[in-house]
C-alpha cells in the first residue's frame, strides 16, 4: 500500500507555514520539509510542497500514479474540492479521467485529515504506546481546524476526546506575544535562551496570572492587540528573504507589550518561561484527574520548547512521557499518515526503542556527489578511516560539515546534516557564530554524547534521541570541560547518540573521545544564518566555498578549501556576557523609546541600575 500526504492543501485560500510531504510505501517511510528544499525559512509561496514530494517519490522508487490513498489537511469552508482537478490531473498526472467524473475519483482516493488529528497521529504512531493520553497544543490550527488545544485518550485504534478549545486566545499565543515583545521574530526558542540570564519578577508573574486561566477544555489567554503592525522594509533581504521579518514591526502594541514594558528583557523572558511551565503542569494535573492512563504523548508547536519538555519530565506526573521528533506543523504530513493507519488498523511505522527513526529524508548516490564536486573543480579524497579523520580535525578546532546518508526529518540535525565542532573551547561557539550561524550571543549550542557515557555526564536525566529535552550536567567540573556546550544555567539540549541507530555519528564521537577523553561534540544544523538546513550536495559545497566551515565530509569524501574569511576570527567581540546583556537592554530601549511612557522608562532604568550598577 502506498500513501502520500502533503501539507498544506493545494488551492486552499489561506497562508500557511511549515510545508512538508510524506510517503508511506509498504512500511517504508519518506518525510521531509519544503523549507529545506528551498533554503527559505517559513517559506509559503509554493502551491504545494512539490520538491519534498518529488524527492520522496525518487527516494522510494515510486510515482504519483502508484499512490493508493492521498491525504490532505481539511481545508477551509470556502474551499471547492473541484479545484483539485488541475492538481491531480495536470501537475501530478495521476487522474486521467474526465473533469465531470473527478469528484467521484476524489471521494475514493483522497482523505482529508484535521490539523490536530495529524498532530495526535504523529505523536501516537511514533511513540509505540498501545494506550496513552494525548495532548496537542498550538497557536490555533488552521482554517480547516481552528482548535488550539486537544486532549484525550487513545487505546485499541480508537481516539476519545476529553476536551478541546478553539481560537487564538491560547497559551501558545501568549508565548508568541512574549517573543514579539522581545523582538525575536517567530523564534520562540530565543525566549528560553535569554531567560537563563533573568530572574522571576513576582508582580509580573501575577499580571500574567490575571489574563491566563485554565478551564475544563484548555488554557484561555485574554489576548488583545490594539493596533496592527506596519511593513518593515528595513528587514528585507534579497539573499535571506523571510516574510515575517518584513510584514511585522516588533514589538506590536498588545496587552503583553503594555504589561511588560518597564521590565528588563531577560526578566520578562524568565518570568514568562516559569509561568508557562507552571501553567502547563497545572493543566496536566487537571487532565490527569480525568483519566487513569499512565502514559502521555505530546504534540503541537508548543512542545518545541525543550526547557518546558524537560520540566515535564522532572515533574514525573506520568509513568512515560513521549515527545516526538516533529511536534510542530512540519510534522503534519507524516502525522496524517500515522492517524490514517491507526484509524484503519493498518501496519504502523517501524519504530526503535526511542520512537521513529529520524533519517527518512532524501539521500544521494556517490556518483551524484562526485558530479557536484567535479563541477566545482574541487580536489577531494576518501579517507580510509573516515570517522577518525573527522574526529581528529574537530579536536584541532576545525569547523566540520558532515553530509551523510539520508537526511533527518524534524527540527533537529542529528548527525547526517550537521556542523560539528569541539565543545572544549569557547572559541568554537564564537567561530560558529561568526562563520555560520550569526545567532544571538545568549543562544547555546547543543552537545551530542554517545550512549555509554550519557549517565556519567547527565545522571538521573532522561535520554532523548531527538534533542527535544534539556538536561542538567552532573557538576561544574564537567561543565568547565565543555564550555561551548553548556548554557549559563547549567542546562544542555543534549542529543543521545545510540550506537545501534546511527553508527557513523557514534563512531565520530567515540573517536573524538579516544583523542580528547571527551565523549561529546558540538552539533548544530548544517545551514548558515538566514536559511533552512541544507538538503543537497551543492548547498554543502557552497557553504564550504563561502567560508562557513573548514572541512566538508560528504558521503565518504573529504573536501578542504582555503578561504581568507576563516582568518578573520580575531575580530570577534571580547565583551563579557554581563556586558552584552546590558547592551541588549539598552538597544531595545533605544529602538522603542517613543513607544514608552515616562513611568515605563523610569521603571526600566531602576531595574537596569539595580542589576548593572551593583
Amino acid at each position: 500500500m502506498i500513501i502520500a500526504s502533503i501539507y498544506p492543501c493545494p488551492f486552499d485560500a489561506q497562508i500557511r507555514h511549515d510545508y512538508s510531504a510524506a510517503i508511506y510505501k509498504n512500511g517504508k517511510l519518506f518525510a521531509y520539509e519544503e523549507d529545506k528544499t528551498t533554503s527559505f525559512k517559513n517559506f509559503s509561496n509554493y502551491l504545494f510542497s512539490e520538491k519534498s514530494l518529488f524527492y520522496g517519490f525518487k527516494e522510494l522508487g515510486t510515482s504519483s500514479k502508484n499512490v493508493d490513498v492521498w491525504l490532505l489537511p481539511k481545508p477551509s469552508k470556502t474551499f471547492k474540492p473541484k479545484t483539485l482537478f488541475i492538481f491531480f490531473s495536470s501537475i501530478l498526472k495521476c487522474y486521467n479521467g474526465k473533469e465531470a467524473d473527478f469528484l467521484k475519483w476524489l471521494k475514493k482516493k483522497v482523505v482529508f485529515v484535521r490539523h490536530h488529528d495529524s498532530h495526535i497521529g504523529m505523536a501516537i504512531a511514533s511513540s509505540g504506546f498501545k494506550d496513552a493520553l494525548y495532548l496537542s497544543l498550538d497557536g490555533g490550527g488552521d482554517y480547516g481546524d481552528q482548535r488550539n488545544c486537544v486532549f484525550g485518550e487513545y487505546s485499541n485504534y480508537k481516539f476519545k476526546s476529553l476536551g478541546e478549545n478553539k481560537g487564538l486566545q491560547n497559551i501558545c499565543s501568549f508565548h508568541a506575544l512574549i517573543t514579539d515583545h522581545l523582538c525575536f521574530g517567530l523564534d520562540n526558542g530565543k525566549v528560553n535562551g535569554l531567560s537563563a540570564y533573568g530572574k522571576v519578577q513576582s508582580d509580573l508573574y501575577k499580571k500574567f496570572s490575571e489574563i491566563i486561566k485554565i478551564n475544563k477544555n484548555g488554557i484561555f489567554f485574554n489576548r488583545k492587540r490594539y493596533k496592527n503592525s506596519d511593513l518593515n522594509f528595513n528587514r528585507f533581504s534579497f539573499e535571506n528573504y523571510q516574510r515575517y521579518k518584513v510584514i511585522n514591526t516588533q514589538p506590536s502594541d498588545t496587552n503583553i507589550f503594555r504589561i511588560c514594558k518597564g521590565y528588563l528583557l531577560e526578566d520578562i523572558a524568565k518570568t514568562a518561561e516559569v509561568f508557562l511551565r507552571d501553567t502547563i503542569i497545572n493543566f496536566l494535573l487537571e487532565i490527569k484527574k480525568k483519566s487513569s492512563y499512565s502514559n502521555i504523548v505530546f504534540s503541537g508547536g508548543l512542545f518545541l520548547n525543550v526547557a518546558l519538555n524537560g520540566h515535564i519530565f522532572e515533574k514525573n506526573l506520568f509513568k512515560k512521557h513521549f515527545f516526538n521528533l516533529a511536534p510542530a506543523d512540519n510534522g503534519l504530513s507524516l502525522g496524517a499518515i500515522g492517524y490514517y493507519l491507526l484509524k484503519n488498523k493498518k501496519k504502523l511505522f517501524k519504530l526503535n526503542k526511542y520512537g521513529l527513526n529520524p533519517f527518512i529524508g532524501p539521500s544521494f548516490t556517490k556518483s551524484e556527489v562526485k558530479d557536484v564536486l567535479n563541477k566545482f573543480n574541487l580536489k577531494y579524497e576518501a579517507p580510509k578511516n573516515y570517522t577518525y579523520d573527522i574526529a581528529k580535525n574537530i579536536s584541532k578546532g576545525k569547523i566540520v560539515g558532515v553530509f551523510n546518508g539520508r537526511a533527518e526529518y524534524g527540527q533537529r540535525s542529528l548527525g547526517n546534516r550537521s556542523i560539528l565542532a569541539d565543545p572544549r573551547s569557547k572559541i568554537s561557539k564564537i567561530r560558529l557564530n561568526l562563520l555560520l550561524k550569526k545567532r544571538d550571543w545568549f543562544m547555546p549550542f547543543a552537545p551530542a554524547i554517545i550512549d555509554k557515557d550519557f549517565k556519567k555526564w547527565f545522571p538521573n536525566q532522561h535520554e532523548n534521541y531527538y534533542m527535544q529535552v534539556t538536561n542538567r550536567i552532573k557538576n561544574r567540573d564537567l561543565a568547565k570541560k565543555i564550555p561551548s556546550a553548556v548554557h549559563v544555567d547549567g542546562s544542555s539540549r543534549c542529543q543521545y547518540v545510540d550506537k545501534n541507530l546511527n553508527l557513523n555519528f557514534w563512531k565520530i564521537i567515540n573517536n573524538f573521545k579516544k583523542i580528547t577523553k571527551i565523549p561529546i561534540v558540538l552539533n548544530t544544523s548544517f545551514n548558515r544564518h538566514g536559511i533552512s538546513t541544507i538538503s543537497n550536495p551543492r548547498q554543502a559545497v557552497e557553504h564550504l566555498l563561502e567560508g562557513s566551515l573548514d572541512i566538508l565530509y560528504i558521503d565518504g569524501f573529504k573536501v578542504s578549501y582555503s578561504n581568507k574569511k576563516l582568518k578573520l576570527i580575531k575580530n570577534y567581540s571580547s565583551d563579557s556576557e554581563y556586558s552584552l546583556l546590558k547592551k541588549e537592554n539598552l538597544s531595545w530601549i533605544k529602538k522603542n523609546k517613543k513607544k514608552l511612557a515616562p513611568e515605563d522608562l523610569k521603571s526600566f532604568k531602576l531595574f537596569l541600575d539595580e542589576k548593572f550598577l551593583k
